[in-house]
């Protein structure tokens, strides 16, 4: 009988467990100058349409009742690529399927792991599956991409009813993006303590067009206005704009405003700071790190004794517990689930 031939990446893809430890943040480039995003916290239903000069189009749409996904929302994508960066580079095998726990997410964005926290995290789940992109980037010819931020996200809860962990599915047109290393750029670890979605959305495209340029960037403020897809009316956007600028610094990048020309243009540049004594400090402390580090089958096997468990935290208090004697540990697997056997025949979890 004849039959036709299965679509591409047909086959049953393989989980990525999501387990590295302060990671570097990692952004892909197309999403960090254009308005994939609602700069804002505030639920928004309107959709979002730019066109570049260049004819690059960009449209960001959701529907009720959870609408567009926010720069907020954006710390997981920004994190579970992170994740996915930090394992290409360690040659292990990653796939556009994760699965994590919500405590680690949380801690490795620097959040509060309270309930209201739990809650604010699910909801910003269903805004990213909800929220659907089309864009001409990366695209040949007259072809457009279509997706949503997560192609599916499962919850998993303990025997408490608690969630627990996370299974997601990411789309192609980011996976292929994070999988190349010209598409991907590293952002300051504070970006996650901006409390303003304005200043995120600044810090995003100062990183991607200054970048290291001695020389910097700059932008008309109409030019800012029309890639930053909010809501406000211009004179409320400018004061926004001079509101950060006056601070004169944005993370790791010096910002301020001047007058060419007749039009207020933002500069933006990158500020270089020395290290005391070189980089043997920063040395020191990557070494030290790293001798505790344990990888995804050791957290296998550590799920398997330690059943019901969270042991992504189970591994921060045994990293806490070993620093200072990493040398007196022979072999960092064997030593972890160890630990996290202990821990769970102490403090046993009842399964009924």
């Amino acid at each position: 009988m004849p039959v036709r031939k299965p679509p591409h990446n047909d086959d049953q893809l393989e989980l990525f467990s999501a387990i590295f430890t302060d990671v570097a943040g990692k952004d892909i480039r197309d999403t960090m100058e254009l308005p994939f995003l609602n700069p804002s916290n505030r639920t928004r239903f309107k959709p979002i349409h730019y066109v570049s000069s260049s004819g690059v189009e960009v449209t960001v749409s959701g529907g009720e009742p959870y609408g567009i996904a926010n720069i907020f929302d954006y710390d997981l994508i920004v994190w579970l690529l992170s994740q996915i960066r930090h394992g290409l580079n360690r040659d292990e095998h990653v796939s556009r399927k994760i699965r994590f726990t919500r405590h680690a997410f949380l801690k490795d964005v620097r959040r509060n792991c309270g309930g209201r926290d739990y809650k604010n995290f699910a909801a910003a789940v269903a805004r990213l599956k909800n929220t659907t992109i089309t864009t001409s980037i990366r695209a040949k010819g007259k072809q457009t991409a279509m997706f949503s931020w997560l192609d599916y996200a499962k919850f998993f809860e303990d025997p408490r009813g608690r969630l627990q962990e996370v299974e997601v599915l990411i789309p192609e047109w980011l996976f292929e993006a994070v999988c190349n290393d010209t598409l991907v750029l590293s952002i300051n670890r504070d970006y996650f303590l901006l409390t303003k979605g304005l200043e995120r959305w600044l810090y995003r495209l100062v990183r991607k067009s200054a970048g290291t340029q001695a020389n910097g960037w700059r932008w008309k403020l109409r030019t800012l206005y029309e890639r930053s897809g909010t809501t406000k009316e211009f004179k409320y956007f400018t004061q926004s704009i001079r509101k950060i600028a006056a601070c004169g610094r944005l993370l790791d990048y010096q910002i301020q405003l001047v007058e060419e020309r007749g039009e207020t243009v933002l500069i933006g540049k990158k500020v270089t700071a020395r290290q005391p004594n070189g980089h043997a400090n920063s040395s020191r402390l990557a070494t030290k790190s790293k001798s505790l580090h344990v990888g995804t089958t050791a957290f296998e096997k550590a799920k398997k004794v330690a059943r019901g468990h969270d042991i992504y935290a189970l591994y921060e208090r045994w990293k806490q517990y070993n620093s200072g004697r990493e040398s007196a540990i022979d072999d960092n697997e064997a030593a972890f689930v160890g630990f996290c056997k202990t821990h769970a025949a102490k403090n046993p979890v009842s399964f009924r």
